[in-house]
This record gives C-alpha cells, sequence and structure tokens, in this order.
C-alpha cells in the first residue's frame, strides 16, 4: 500500500525542519565508520578486491543505523564470518505508534536487510501483559500487535527478509528450550543487576512486580533462543542488550550478540529524550492528520 498523506507530510516537513535545525547548530558533522578490508585492517589503495569492498560497504549501511556499537571489530567479524546473519527487535503492541517506532524504524530495517541480514520482530505480547499495558487485554495486545504489522508493511518497509514472531507461540513452541536458558541467565545473574534493568519497560526500581522482575530475564533469553547475531534495539533497551553479553563472559560463549542501538527520536517538547505515546503533543503519530503534523512541527519546542 502506499504510504498516507500524513505520513509523506511528515516525513518531508521533518526533513525540512532538521536541515533548518542543522543550519542553526552551525552544521553537524556523521562519525563515520572506518574503512576496512577482509582482514579488518584499513585498507591501501591497489589492494582492496570486490570482496573487501563488499564488506565496506555491508559494515558502513549496518553501522550507519546504531549511534553505539558493541563493538566495530566484532561486527566487522560477523560479516566476514556470515554472508546472511540474525538481527532482533521486540516491541510491546501498546497503544499508537509515532513516526520513531513507524518511519524511522523502517529505515533502519531496510538498511540491514540490504546488508544481508534477516530481521526478526519480536512481538512481544506476553511482555506487554507483564507490563500491564492494554489494561492487561490479551486480545487488544494482540490487535494493537496486528496494526503494528499493518502500519510497517504500509510505509516502505520491505518486507522479504523480515520475520515477526510472537512472543506467546515462540516461547509456547521452545518451552523447554527457553526456560532452560532463562533459569541458567537467571543463575548468574544478581537480583541488583536485574533492577538496573527496569528502566527498558519505563518503570522505577522501587515499584516493581514479580512478573516485572521477569521481563529483564526472559529479554535476555529472547536474544538466545531467535538466535540474535545483532541486536538492534534503541539505546534505551542497551542495558538488559549489554546483560545479555555479561552472561556470554559468565559461561563461555564466544560470539557475544553485537549491539548495535539506534539513536532516539527526540519529543517535540522541551526536554523529552524520546517521543511519547502518552503526550499526544510529544510525537508525530502514523495516523496523525496533515494538519496536525504541521501544527506539531511548527511548534516544536526545539526549533524555537
Amino acid at each position: 500500500k502506499p504510504v498516507s498523506t500524513a505520513m509523506a507530510l511528515a516525513l518531508d516537513e521533518l526533513e525540512t525542519a532538521v536541515e533548518k535545525f542543522v543550519a542553526k547548530a552551525g552544521g553537524v558533522q556523521s562519525a563515520k565508520p572506518s574503512a576496512v578490508d577482509a582482514t579488518g585492517t584499513a585498507g591501501t589503495a591497489g589492494t582492496a578486491g570486490t570482496a573487501s569492498e563488499d564488506l565496506e560497504k555491508r559494515f558502513r549501511l549496518l553501522r550507519s543505523v546504531g549511534e553505539e556499537c558493541q563493538t566495530e571489530p566484532e561486527l566487522q567479524e560477523l560479516l566476514r564470518r556470515k554472508a546472511s546473519f540474525n538481527l532482533y527487535d521486540g516491541f510491546e503492541p501498546s497503544g499508537r505508534m509515532h513516526i520513531a517506532q513507524g518511519l524511522f524504524k523502517a529505515v533502519n530495517v531496510n538498511k540491514c536487510t540490504e546488508a544481508g541480514g534477516i530481521f526478526k520482530f519480536y512481538v512481544a505480547d506476553w511482555f506487554a501483559l507483564m507490563n500491564d499495558k492494554m489494561g492487561g487485554d490479551m486480545k487488544k495486545i494482540k490487535d494493537t500487535g496486528m496494526y503494528f504489522v499493518h502500519v510497517w508493511k504500509s510505509c516502505g518497509m520491505k518486507m522479504e527478509n523480515v520475520r515477526f514472531i510472537w512472543a506467546s507461540d515462540f516461547i509456547e513452541e521452545n518451552a523447554t528450550e527457553y526456560w532452560t536458558k532463562m533459569l541458567d541467565i537467571s543463575r548468574v545473574t544478581s537480583l541488583v543487576r536485574v533492577k538496573r534493568c527496569c528502566t527498558i519497560m519505563g518503570r522505577e526500581e522501587g515499584n516493581l512486580t514479580a512478573a516485572q522482575i521477569l521481563y529483564p530475564l526472559m529479554q535476555c533469553t529472547d536474544i538466545f533462543l531467535l538466535r540474535a547475531d545483532i541486536c538492534q534495539l534503541g539505546l534505551d533497551q542497551r542495558k538488559v542488550n549489554m546483560q545479555a553479553r555479561e552472561y556470554c563472559g559468565s559461561v563461555g560463549i564466544k560470539h557475544k550478540p553485537i549491539i548495535l542501538s539506534h539513536h532516539m527520536l527526540m519529543g517535540l517538547k522541551a526536554g523529552q529524550a524520546k517521543m511519547s505515546k502518552s503526550d499526544p503533543d510529544s510525537a508525530v503519530f502514523m495516523e496523525d492528520t496533515p494538519e496536525d503534523v504541521r501544527r506539531k512541527i511548527t511548534n516544536a519546542d526545539f526549533f524555537s
């Protein structure tokens, strides 16, 4: 399906607004990853062949997705080792989708699949239930999950190498392996470490339910059961992704999941590090009218 009028307008006006913002700030130089050849070292004139050029192109494409990469040498090694690899991101089906989740994610997924990746979207319906989203109504959670999938399909995401995996089905189908792995992760992870990850749910440490204590342990387990080579989530999910890398160190797993954390698209109001679903004027939503998009962008605090 074609991109809706609101989505097209949102993208055009955001690009114009960002250009103005960059010009006002005096220009921003983006960090460029270093060139690498097939051995992982800087290429020299006349020695780079087709294979090393392809490796460099894939590396740059993936690296452009992430504000942070843990680590670049591991990403280079993965590309040398695998022509095709798995990336994952998970989302709780809850509320409306804003452009950071919609357009921005579609752009990043297309880069990842162009670089040779299989992108696994984890539709975290059980996690939404644990986090008390949609009033704990599982039917509403699943309906919202389908809404997310359809929005991505309609806004330009290339679906050939994208897989949608529902958490409830996946965990039931792999129950023995899943819960065994979760128990092993629990065995080597302190309660203090688990509580530090509570921000991935948008929760504070002092008021967690028992289900929300399990949440980071299960999210960490997902990384291994989904066979994810790269965790391609937002910076707000960094803590649990680092927990997965720490677990590898604890049990001697050689190839740690690489973390490629994308930037969080800032909210439209003062002091908002990211767009918020709970505040309609802090974000541009995928189904906003053209009038709403224009009003929100015009009134955005960071352009005043």
